[in-house]
């Protein structure tokens, strides 16, 4: 049962990013500023995010250094 739950899963997960690649792709040949403007900005926030959780995670006070 499990060996189906999986299987499943990743072929889920595989139709799932063919069509974001593929939305993605169409937009960028409508909407080219747009999407690049978008990713971009999507990009840096998700940078940021995750610099300041770096940085969380590295001051408190259970990390052990």
């Amino acid at each position: 049962m499990s060996a189906i739950k999986n299987s499943l899963a990743r072929k889920a997960v595989k139709s799932t990013a063919k069509h974001s690649a593929r939305g993605t792709a169409s937009k960028l040949k409508r909407e080219p500023v747009r999407v690049v403007t978008l990713l971009g900005l999507g990009g840096a926030f998700g940078a940021l995010a995750g610099f300041m959780a770096g940085r969380s995670a590295a001051a408190s006070p259970g990390s052990g250094s």
